[in-house]
């Protein structure tokens, strides 16, 4: 069994309350935050390739890769890869992409 320090910290009844008082107010703002989903500046809904891989921080290997095995939706029109912008955040949030 590993053996751990501890350290004893000896504070005055007030500072300590103050402590408690702080660390609770930072407690209640935090469940109150509301967050917003961002709106998209694409007018359409759709951004290329490109601006996809800047906004998920991947190299083009990586996206072609994605794109291969069907792990985010694309759509191609000419020579121009375009992307659904609910992709970026369902990149993040989705498990099973890699």
């Amino acid at each position: 069994m590993e053996r751990k320090i501890m350290n004893l910290v000896v504070l005055p009844e007030e500072e300590w309350n103050q402590l408690r008082v702080g660390q609770n107010e930072i407690l209640e703002l935090l469940k109150n935050i509301r967050f917003e989903p961002r709106k998209s500046t694409h007018p359409y809904g759709y951004m290329t390739a490109i601006e996809f891989m800047e906004a998920v921080k991947i190299r083009r290997t990586k996206f072609d890769q994605l794109v291969h095995t069907n792990r985010i939706r694309t759509i191609k029109k000419f020579r121009k890869i375009y992307v659904p912008v609910s992709e970026v955040d369902r990149y993040f949030k989705d498990s099973s992409i890699p």
